[in-house]
């Protein structure tokens, strides 16, 4: 499949998506966080998912990107209602010759089905992320599959994600991060300005559905005017009839003291 880069001009053809991308930027760390970014696809009227699962709406460009901008971070995080959902596998395929990223699960209660649904590859290191007010029998048994971090809990007795962002840099030496859902996960971590980089993959459906079945990108309260992040687009690229889109978040001004 064709691949062009539409913007910035001028337009030429590639032959990847993001194969030359630098995360983070050169010369665009600051503070003690991670340089995150939230990779996510979504059918043309704003559908995420089907079914509560993303499997199946981008094409093998879009799994390829993907994979492309795992290869680029030190972990890939998501949510445990993402686990949940479907089965799926965080990591690279095995004949990629890059180290694989460490997987994140985040669950602010230990309701993860880590056995049943996340496919571990060769090598990959797994952590969850647990709220400090989980049972210790809940910490206990996570820690039978995995290791665990235990993380403060926010105003809703979930992770509180800036602290454990910010931990872990500082235990687990992550510099950079892509998250990848859910649509909870993604709406709290730009509601606390937590995110650089959106990359969004429009796929040519229209799904429809209605509004208690349909999962979009964000999912949490409307985010009030003053707390909204600029979108800066950054580029496009167009594969067939599916569209690439980068942007930057600058940040808003309650964050930006």
């Amino acid at each position: 499949m064709k691949i062009l880069r539409l913007y910035p001009p001028p337009a030429r053809e590639v032959f990847a998506i993001y194969d030359d991308l630098d995360l983070p930027p050169t010369g665009n760390r600051e503070g003690a966080r991670p340089y995150v970014i939230i990779n996510t696809v979504s059918s043309v009227d704003g559908r995420t998912a089907v079914g509560g699962k993303a499997a199946g709406i981008g094409s093998a460009t879009d799994r390829k990107t993907m994979r492309t901008l795992r290869s680029k971070v030190d972990a890939v995080m998501i949510g445990a209602g993402t686990l949940r959902a479907e089965k799926l596998s965080l990591g690279l395929d095995p004949t990629e010759r890059v180290p694989q990223p460490l997987a994140i699960i985040v669950t602010g209660t230990g309701d993860v089905p880590l056995e049943e649904h996340l496919i571990v590859e060769g090598g990959q290191e797994v952590l969850i992320l647990l709220s400090d007010e989980a049972p210790e029998r809940v910490v206990e048994r996570m820690r039978t599959l995995a290791p665990v971090m235990r993380v403060p809990a926010d105003s809703t007795g979930g992770v509180d994600l800036q602290k454990a962002l910010l931990a872990l840099e500082a235990e687990n030496g992550v510099e950079s991060l892509v998250a990848e859902g859910g649509p909870g996960l993604n709406h709290a971590l730009i509601s606390l300005n937590l995110v650089d980089e959106l990359f969004l993959t429009v796929a040519p459906e229209l799904l429809g559905g209605s509004a208690d079945q349909t999962l979009t990108l964000l999912r949490g309260p409307t985010l009030p005017a003053r707390d909204r992040p600029t979108l800066d687009l950054v580029s496009i690229h167009l594969s067939g009839d599916e569209l690439f889109l980068r942007y930057s978040l600058a940040p808003t001004p309650s964050h930006s003291s």
